[in-house]
């Protein structure tokens, strides 16, 4: 678990952690796993250094005390372990007889079946994004996944030997190369859809300050500015889940973003836009408290 002040680029565990993850649950099924985990997410509770930072997340940010923040904090590893136990069952072909309520699919998303021009699909680290992913397939269209990883190589082959020949390609954003810019241009050109987390940057990427859940928090400006540099629309879409084996998926009514041509108007672009996510993002986490997976200082 990251306990530090600032996120640095990639998650902890990566692939060795996705492998261990695939053998426990191939041995020990979906059920059982969940009942190791508790012992697990109790452990984090009391030796990780990420939960002097969690419970600072649940104290300042939504009021609890004592030991209702407590509680709240083993849950948040909990839910987080089994939100990565699902993950990899789903990947692995793992039977799972998952339950997926949505909102907002057909109004908000059905139009990407055709689309006109590329999209982006923009959400954070909270719930579980590769749930809605399973759905979103049904969008006949080419997935391209942006993401900060030192060892995205490695992940997309084991990636690619689990989910087989789908519709998917990563785009990784590597340390003085700009290369993943033409390789966005020519996924927007070909109408195809861009899936991003708008919640975390790298040290020294540009950010836009937000008033988010009563304190100023920095947001990374890139999603922002490419939907306005491409002149591309921006949904908003989350999978939380509700219990054991539901969940619920959430699209958002589209952010149409204008291609920008000037300074000013790239501005105002940003700040509409970033203003709306943070709005949406804001509402999901105070339904989902305990699904907020920055295990950082996100307000620092």
């Amino acid at each position: 678990m990251p306990g530090n002040k600032k996120w640095e680029g990639r998650t902890k565990g990566g692939l060795t952690g996705h492998k261990i993850f695939v053998f426990i649950l191939k041995t020990f099924g979906l059920r059982i796993s969940y009942f190791f985990l508790r012992f697990v997410a109790f452990h984090f509770l009391i030796t990780a250094r990420s939960t002097k930072t969690s419970l600072r997340y649940f104290r300042q940010i939504h009021g609890y005390h004592g030991v209702k923040a407590w509680r709240a904090c083993y849950q948040n590893y909990y839910l987080f372990g089994q939100v990565l136990l699902d993950k990899v069952a789903l990947l692995s072909g793992i039977k799972t007889n998952f339950i997926i309520e949505h909102e907002g699919y057909e109004e908000n998303l059905k139009h990407l079946k055709d689309p006109q021009k590329g999209s982006i699909l923009l959400s954070a680290h909270v719930g579980n994004w590769e749930i809605a992913g399973q759905k979103l397939e049904r969008l006949e269209t080419k997935f391209n996944v942006l993401m900060y990883d030192n060892e995205v190589e490695h992940m997309k082959e084991f990636m690619s030997k689990i989910l087989g020949q789908k519709k998917f390609n990563v785009i990784a954003i590597r340390d003085g190369d700009m290369s993943h810019l033409v390789q966005l241009h020519e996924a927007f050109r070909n109408k195809e859809l861009l899936v991003m987390h708008g919640d975390r940057y790298l040290e020294g990427a540009e950010t836009i300050e937000k008033n988010f859940l009563g304190k100023p928090a920095k947001f990374p400006a890139g999603p922002f500015i490419m939907a306005a540099k491409f002149g591309v629309p921006i949904t908003v879409v989350f999978s939380m889940k509700d219990s054991t084996n539901r969940y619920h998926f959430y699209a958002r009514k589209a952010i149409e973003v204008k291609r920008a041509r000037t300074r000013e108007e790239m501005e105002v672009a940003i700040r509409a836009a970033s203003d709306m996510y943070v709005k949406d993002l804001e509402e999901i986490v105070k339904k989902y408290p305990t699904q907020w997976f920055n295990f950082y200082d996100f307000w620092a």
